[in-house]
C-alpha cells in the first residue's frame, strides 16, 4: 500500500511540476501577466465553474492587476481589470472581434443549417469589406431601435399591455412574484415585437421558452446537447416550428419595423425561412432574458425599500395629468394619464434605481476574439486566438469607481448631484461596438411597467417580510440573472382619486435617448 502512495504522490508531483513548466514556458512575458491558481490549467476550470463571474472579482482582488491572462488548457483568457483599457479594447473592434463569437454562439444555440452557418461565416468580420450578414445585421437593426418613429411604435404596444395587465388586477390578489412578473413582460415584450401573429399568444410558446432557457449553456459550449440538454431542444424545435408558421403566414408584416428589418436582412442574403425561425427563436433570448429580470429587481428593490418607494412615488406623482371624464354608466371618473416620454426626463430618482439594479444585479461579460496578434495600450501582447473579457461584476464592484459603499443598493446613485463615476465603469448594456442595441426598449418597459405597479397598488411580502434573494443558479451567459427562489406577495389596489379612477399610459414622439451608457451622453 505503501508503494501505491508513493507512486501516487510522485506522479501528482511530476504532473504539477510538467504544468508549471508548461505554463511558463508557453507565456510570453510580453503578455498580460498570468493569475497563478493552486493547479495551473486545472485551477481555473474549477474556479471558473464553482464561482463563476465571482472568480474574476476574487482574482481581481487577489492580483490588483490592470490586466491578467487565465491559461486554460488550449485557450488564454486577457482579463480586463483597469477601467482604463475598456476604450482601447472597445476601439480595436477588428483585431478584437465581436461577430465571430457572434456567429458561433448563433450556430450552436439555434441550430441552424450548413447553409445558413455559410452565410453567417461569410466575411463574418469584414475582412473583404462592410457586406456580409454578421457584420451588417446590428447596422441594420439599429434604425428600428433607436429613438424615433419605430422604437415610438413599439413602445405604444407595450405600454397599452402594461396598462391592460394592471387594469385587469382587481382587488387584492396573491401571486408569486417573479411568475407574475415573467409573464406580463413576456406578453408586453413579445406582442411589441411580433404583432397580432405573436407565436406567444399560444401559452405553450412561452412555456417552451423558460424550458428552452436552462440549456442554452450547454448549447453555447456544444457539450452532448442531445443528452445534457435534451428538454432544451425539444423547446428550440417546438418554438422554431411556431415561427416558421408564423413567417410563412406573413405575421411579421403586421409585426414591428425590428421584425421587419430582421426577415428582410435574412431573405436578403438568401437564409432559408426555417433558418430564419430558428435565428428567432435565439433573438426571443434578447428580448426576455435581461427585461424580465430587470424588472423583477426594480420592482423588489423598490417595493423592499420604504424611501425609494415614497420618492419614486413622490417624482411620478407630478408628471400624471388627472382630467375628469364620464364613463359609459353615467358615473363621474378621473382619467390618470401618464406619459412615458416625460418619466423618462422629469424621474431622475426612479431611472437611477434602474441604473442601480444593472450595477448590482448584472453579471455579463463581453468579449472579443483576438483575431490576430495585438499589443493593447502599446503594452501588453496579446495572443492570436486569445478572449478578451470585460466582466461586468469586477467594474461594478470596483471601490476605486464606486466609492466604499459599493456593495450597498442605492437607489440614488446615478442622480447627477450624486459621486460622479467613471461611465466606462458602467456596463450594464455593455459598450462599444456590442453596446446592447435593444436598451432603449426595454429600459422604457421596466420603467413603464414598475410605474404602474408602485403608482396603482401596493405590494407586499406575504411571509411579512422581505428576503433578501440570491442568484447563484445563475449560467455564465445571464447577463442579468433571476433570483434562485420567488417570493410570494399580495397585490392591493391603492385608494386614489376614488374607486373609479381610470389609467392611461402615453409615449409621444421622442428623439431623445435616455442617458444608459457612455455612448449615450456623447
Amino acid at each position: 500500500m505503501s508503494n501505491v502512495i508513493a507512486v501516487l504522490v510522485t506522479g501528482a508531483i511530476v504532473i504539477y511540476g510538467g504544468l508549471q513548466f508548461l505554463l511558463h514556458h508557453t507565456q510570453d512575458a510580453k503578455e498580460p501577466p498570468p493569475a497563478y491558481t493552486a493547479i495551473p490549467y486545472l485551477g481555473a476550470m474549477i474556479g471558473l465553474s464553482r464561482k463563476k463571474a465571482k472568480f474574476y472579482v476574487e482574482l481581481r482582488d487577489k492580483h490588483d492587476l490592470p490586466i491578467y491572462t487565465i491559461r486554460l488548457p488550449g485557450s488564454r483568457l486577457y482579463i480586463v481589470n483597469s477601467p482604463s483599457l475598456i476604450p482601447a479594447v472597445q476601439r480595436e473592434f477588428k483585431a478584437l472581434a465581436f461577430p465571430p463569437i457572434a456567429a458561433n454562439g448563433a450556430k450552436t444555440v439555434c441550430g441552424s443549417s450548413k447553409t445558413a452557418n455559410d452565410i453567417l461565416d461569410t466575411n463574418v468580420n469584414g475582412e473583404e469589406g462592410d457586406w456580409g450578414y454578421s457584420m451588417t445585421f446590428y447596422k441594420r437593426i439599429h434604425a428600428a431601435l433607436a429613438p424615433g418613429p419605430a422604437l415610438d411604435a413599439m413602445n405604444r404596444v407595450m405600454a397599452e399591455k402594461i396598462s391592460g395587465s394592471m387594469d385587469r388586477l382587481e382587488g387584492e390578489k396573491t401571486v408569486q412574484l417573479l411568475e407574475f412578473v415573467k409573464h406580463e413582460i413576456a406578453m408586453a415584450s413579445t406582442d411589441s415585437v411580433y404583432g397580432r401573429k405573436n407565436p406567444f399568444k399560444d401559452p405553450a410558446i412561452e412555456e417552451r421558452f423558460w424550458k428552452f432557457q436552462p440549456g442554452i449553456l450547454i448549447l453555447l459550449m456544444n457539450i452532448f446537447p442531445s443528452l445534457l440538454a435534451k428538454d432544451s431542444l425539444e423547446a428550440r424545435e417546438f418554438m422554431t416550428r411556431a415561427f416558421v408558421r408564423y413567417f410563412e403566414q406573413s405575421g411579421h408584416l403586421d409585426g414591428s419595423e425590428l421584425i421587419n428589418t430582421r426577415f428582410k436582412h435574412s431573405t436578403e442574403h438568401k437564409v432559408p425561412v426555417e433558418d430564419i425561425a430558428r435565428f428567432e427563436v435565439g433573438n426571443t433570448i434578447g428580448i426576455l432574458t435581461n427585461t424580465v429580470p430587470g424588472s423583477f429587481w426594480v420592482v423588489y428593490h423598490l417595493f423592499s425599500n420604504p424611501v425609494a418607494l415614497a420618492e419614486c412615488r413622490e417624482e411620478l406623482s407630478k408628471v400624471i395629468s388627472d382630467v375628469p371624464t364620464t364613463v359609459d354608466n353615467g358615473e363621474t371618473t378621473t382619467l390618470r394619464t401618464i406619459d412615458m416620454s416625460q418619466v423618462k426626463v422629469s424621474c431622475p430618482i426612479l431611472l437611477s434605481t434602474l441604473q442601480e439594479v444593472l450595477r448590482v444585479h448584472t453579471v455579463g461579460i463581453s468579449t472579443r476574439m483576438v483575431m490576430q496578434d495585438h499589443v493593447l495600450d502599446g503594452k501588453y501582447l496579446l495572443k492570436k486566438g486569445g478572449t478578451v473579457m470585460i466582466p461586468t461584476p469586477v467594474h461594478h464592484t470596483n471601490t476605486s469607481t464606486w466609492g466604499t459603499d459599493v456593495h450597498e443598493f442605492n437607489h440614488r446613485r446615478f442622480l447627477p448631484k450624486e459621486r460622479r463615476h467613471n461611465p466606462v465603469s458602467f456596463r450594464g448594456f455593455g459598450g462599444g461596438t456590442t453596446l446592447c442595441p435593444g436598451r432603449h426598449f426595454a429600459s422604457t418597459e421596466i420603467l413603464t411597467f414598475a410605474a404602474m405597479l408602485i403608482l396603482r397598488f401596493d405590494v407586499t411580502p406575504v411571509g411579512g417580510n422581505w428576503v433578501n434573494l440570491t442568484t447563484n443558479k445563475a449560467d455564465m451567459w445571464e447577463a442579468t440573472p433571476m433570483p434562485d427562489s420567488d417570493i410570494e406577495v399580495k397585490i392591493t389596489p391603492r385608494d386614489q382619486k376614488g374607486k373609479f379612477s381610470k389609467w392611461r399610459i402615453l409615449v409621444t414622439d421622442s428623439d431623445k435617448a435616455m442617458p444608459l451608457a457612455a455612448e449615450d451622453t456623447q
